[in-house]
């Protein structure tokens, strides 16, 4: 890397370093302001309140870092572009591809860092700010260094049984008593969920009824319950794509695979994992197209305006094509490289436009 080559990458990070810096600030109070309505609640007291904004910070920079490379490539090489630097290297011999190809070493650099955050980092500070939130929410519960915890919620018992890593929940087992307050079923399921509709999913479940002519047994690879349970309690036995680390995302898919249960929402999460790190590369790259052309000699509002209008667009896209992916059954590699496939088409025209 020579001289020319350190001097765009420095800038362009510096300018990435900035935004990140704003962006998470802002992010970062409000979520810190939606948290102060918890505080007094059982247990969660302002230190967890602070301590959860906190370790969710690697989190919302692996969110804000496509948008924030856009934007921070934009501002940079804006600033050379205004001050006749760009120009100065276009006559100095050096060609559009050449130039192409020091930005790209900066969005390299930020893809490292894209997946450093998702690879342990973001996942797994983000489990345990949830556990911290939950286990302060959940009054008289002491969790802390248990294997299972116990819950009542009228005439059923449930048990969370604590996975080996520790800290989430993973078994689920549930008793009901009867009207006389004899045992009337026993109920087991691997993992819980909730959909969209607050229900229960149970995953693997089996269950034996009890009564005077005998005992009745049923087993469903997915069944829908309702219970009246905190949502903070079955966070512990939730399994969340976004609170698994690569390694352990493709672990859960395998045994969802091998146990015949859908797994298409953690195949779509583990590509676009993989896609979110590419849209970094591609958004430092689509900033110079821009900054050659009509806004060379634009003010910095032009261009900030610009980057929020894209990276939003971005965001937009790929969130209604991963919604849509379980709506209408669409294969969940297309749904997670739909976005950066589009992103990837556009940035490749406007490179080979430039002059």
């Amino acid at each position: 890397m020579n001289i020319l080559d350190r001097y765009i990458v420095v800038t362009i990070l510096k300018s990435v370093l900035t935004v990140i810096l704003v962006v998470l600030g802002v992010v970062t109070v409000i979520e810190f302001v939606g948290q102060l309505d918890d505080v007094g609640t059982a247990q969660y007291g302002f230190q967890h309140a602070l301590a959860y904004v906190a370790l969710r910070i690697p989190r919302t920079i692996f969110q804000i870092l496509p948008a924030a490379a856009l934007l921070g490539a934009l501002l940079s090489l804006g600033n050379l572009a205004a001050h006749s630097e760009l120009v100065v290297m276009r006559a100095s011999g050096v060609s559009r591809l050449r130039m192409a190809g020091s930005v790209a070493i900066a969005g390299a650099v930020l893809l490292v860092l894209m997946a450093l955050l998702g690879e342990s980092l973001a996942p797994s500070l983000g489990a345990y700010a949830r556990q911290v939130r939950s286990q302060a929410l959940i009054e008289n519960v002491d969790i802390a260094n248990a294997r299972s915890a116990w819950m009542k919620d009228g005439d059923r018992i449930l048990n969370f049984r604590r996975a080996d890593d520790g800290i989430n929940f993973g078994s689920v087992h549930l008793f009901e008593l009867d009207s006389r307050g004899a045992l009337h079923q026993v109920a087991s399921a691997d993992s819980a969920e909730i959909d969209r509709e607050q229900r229960w999913v149970l995953a693997n479940y089996a269950a034996s009824q009890f009564s005077d002519d005998g005992v009745t047994s049923s087993t469903e690879s997915r069944s829908i319950q309702n219970y009246n349970l905190s949502l903070e309690l079955l966070g512990f036995s939730e399994v969340r794509e976004d609170l698994l680390d690569t390694q352990g995302l493709m672990q859960y898919i395998q045994y969802l695979e091998q146990n015949d249960l859908d797994a298409d929402r953690y195949i779509t999460a583990y590509w676009a994992r993989i896609s979110s790190g590419v849209s970094v590369l591609l958004m430092t790259l689509l900033a110079l197209p821009f900054v050659s052309g009509e806004l060379r000699t634009s003010g910095t509002g032009a261009r900030l305006v610009l980057g929020l209008l894209i990276g939003l667009v971005y965001y937009v896209v790929a969130q209604t094509f991963e919604s849509s992916g379980e709506v209408f059954d669409i294969d969940p590699i297309v749904v997670a490289w739909l976005p950066s496939s589009i992103l990837f088409g556009i940035t490749a025209v406007a490179l080979l436009r430039i002059r």
